[in-house]
């Protein structure tokens, strides 16, 4: 199989609503041909009916979705030219793998030969030649997925749309599936959009992410700007690790636990606080642990101490009793007991500052 252009998407103000549920709520996102994007959110925040009206296989409610700029919102899955995967690999037991890879070519009239020679080429893309005689129950999970994802390209389809594909894997196997469709993004050249409720995975394996919550997108960036600013409170406690320590602005510092104070620079302002009360955000990889009164430091309470191999995570408490986690390289990190004070310092190019009103 050669790699081709993949489709243009473009989204146009997308509803749907099951009764008085709004579910996707005026969603627009422009993709172009070859992209990865992610569609990322909690359960119920409209991801995977998003996916589903790209598909075909739900009607929208209100906008529109165009295909390399045909206007395709009421076309029907079957002419849409997409591949699909899903959750459950969906393969027949009664089929071998080839002939299950070869099923859509059968639907759409091709010959037996050509069905197989095309079969055994998708095969080998997701390296799994040689496995055509196996009946599905002889493969492992992470080989049935690939059988899916071969079934799916078998037709060199422009798009391919996937749905927490990997979510039924263990770890190991996940996490080398997700190099697997990146890499057979890569080689295709074709526009993948994949729906995960899992940020790590999103960051892995997109080009761009899409966090949707209620319906609505609430950031879609590359995957190092989404970690690194997050455009509001929520995006930044869905994706990673983030730390949120409740401050007072009194226009030149952050005060924390009464008589520390912050002193955040320009732009870590991502909403300015306008009311006296902000949201002090830091990753805990930039945390640092020191003693005790340390110039610049935070003063703290140790809770625990959780040894990882190369990294330990402390998690401390501030006087006022926020919790604040901090994830520091094992080796030279001094022996530490809870309830001793230590000292924890926040670097002023890793804060990031967020208005109250911008949780909402």
């Amino acid at each position: 199989m050669t790699g081709s252009r993949g489709a243009e998407i473009s989204i146009r103000g997308l509803e749907k609503s099951f009764g008085l549920l709004k579910a996707v709520d005026n969603v627009s996102i422009d993709i172009p041909s070859g992209e990865f994007l992610a569609l990322l959110g909690p359960s119920g925040s409209g991801k995977s009916t998003v996916l589903m009206m790209l598909a075909g296989f739900e009607v929208p409610t209100g906008g529109a979705v165009l295909i390399d700029g045909t206007d395709c919102t009421r076309l029907p899955p079957q002419k849409r030219n997409i591949g699909m995967v899903f959750q459950h690999y969906s393969l027949f037991p009664h089929m071998t793998v080839a002939d299950n890879v070869a099923f859509p070519l059968k639907m759409r009239g091709m010959g037996r030969a050509e069905r197989r020679r095309r079969a055994g080429e998708a095969l080998e893309v997701v390296r799994l030649g040689g496995y055509g005689d196996r009946m599905p129950s002889q493969l492992s999970g992470g080989q049935r997925q690939r059988v899916a994802l071969a079934r799916a390209i078998v037709y060199e389809p422009r798009l391919l749309l996937m749905d927490e594909p990997l979510s039924a894997l263990d770890k190991n196997l996940r996490e080398e599936m997700q190099l697997e469709i990146k890499r057979l993004h890569s080689e295709l050249g074709i526009t993948v959009v994949f729906v995960t409720h899992d940020q790590g995975e999103a960051l892995t394996m997109a080009d761009r992410i899409a966090i949707l919550r209620g319906g609505r997108i609430q950031q879609m960036s590359p995957a190092r700007e989404l970690y690194e600013r997050p455009a509001n409170l929520f995006a930044a406690g869905f994706i990673g690790e983030m730390n949120m320590i409740p401050a007072a602005w009194d226009g030149s510092a952050m005060m924390l636990c009464q008589s520390d104070r912050v002193t955040p620079p320009p732009g870590a302002f991502v909403t300015t606080p306008a009311n006296g009360r902000a949201t002090l955000a830091i990753r805990p990889e930039r945390v640092q642990v020191g003693a005790a009164e340390a110039p610049g430091s935070v003063g703290a309470t140790l809770a625990e101490v959780v040894y990882a191999g190369a990294g330990t995570l402390v998690i401390a408490r501030l006087d006022d009793g926020t919790e604040l986690r901090a994830r520091v390289p094992s080796a030279g990190l001094p022996r530490l007991s809870p309830g001793e004070r230590i000292g924890l310092t926040l670097p002023p190019d890793a804060l990031l500052v967020y208005a109250e009103e911008s949780a909402a």
